[in-house]
């Protein structure tokens, strides 16, 4: 009885490899053309680029599902317009994309967030991925894409004395330590037509899941006493992406090193 049980379970929650390979970029051969970074160029400068040399605004990104086994989504890079061919192949990959989510939350519970929604204390999970489609269906999210974070496990002193807490005395909330388990961050958005191809359609609503893996809480050091809190903020996204979207060109090497390397050869 105890197989049947496992079974059953990694029928709908453990993913294969087909479904952890995210498909290929039509414009594959472009992903590793230069780009200048942020802080060198300006958005319209980069967009020309892109047109000009045909570069995607996608990178293929890495997310973990395990402590073994990754899987791949193709993400949308800050400040880059989005080709055709992004467009397409982010709508030809979501149904891959939801059925990974559709797992996590099978296994973890989602929770959906709104401008208005309640971040604080005990909330209740939803179970279903198609739930949380439904409610951005009422948001307008109809013809939508998706932004997919993995954020790993914070643990940080908390100091912020605007905060006010039901449950913690004002005086503990500046000795106060945050603990944000690893999660899941998915957003929803959609994009808009512009000369040579789409943009990320702004302003947007707030319109997000989160999959959690325990809960996130705010702890004193003088009382010992906690609350769970979904707007802590403390945590940083694991940042894994092939190539990487701050393209930084090899250094070629000086006279002397290759005067070094033929040494000791």
């Amino acid at each position: 009885m105890l197989y049947s049980k496992l079974s059953t379970i990694q029928n709908r929650a453990v993913m294969s490899p087909e479904e952890a390979s995210a498909p290929e970029h039509p414009l594959q051969a472009h992903l590793n053309l230069p780009l200048p970074l942020p802080e060198q160029g300006t958005i319209a400068e980069v967009r020309r680029i892109q047109l000009r040399d045909r570069i995607p605004g996608l990178v293929k990104r890495l997310l973990p599902f395990d402590g073994e086994l990754t899987w791949e989504y193709w993400w949308a890079v800050p400040g880059r317009m989005l080709l055709p061919e992004d467009v397409e192949l982010l709508k030809r990959d979501r149904q891959r994309v939801e059925t990974i989510l559709a797992k996590l939350i099978w296994l973890f519970g989602g929770y959906y967030f709104e401008q208005t929604s309640p971040r604080e204390g005990e909330l209740q999970p939803l179970k279903e991925w198609q739930q949380i489609v439904q409610r951005a269906n009422h948001l307008g999210f109809n013809h939508y894409l998706l932004d997919i974070d993995y954020l790993p496990i914070a643990i940080k002193p908390y100091n912020s004395p605007q905060t006010t807490l039901n449950d913690l005395p004002v005086e503990c909330i500046a000795e106060s330590v945050a603990v944000e388990p690893a999660h899941w961050h998915i957003e929803f958005f959609q994009v808009q037509p512009i000369s040579g191809g789409y943009d990320i359609e702004e302003p947007k609503p707030l319109c997000s899941c989160q999959i959690w893996t325990g809960k996130p809480f705010l702890r004193s050091c003088q009382t010992g006493d906690s609350t769970i809190r979904y707007d802590l903020w403390i945590s940083q996204p694991l940042d894994i992406t092939i190539p990487p979207w701050r393209y930084q060109p090899e250094p070629l090497p000086d006279e002397s090193s290759s005067l070094t390397s033929e040494v000791f050869k």
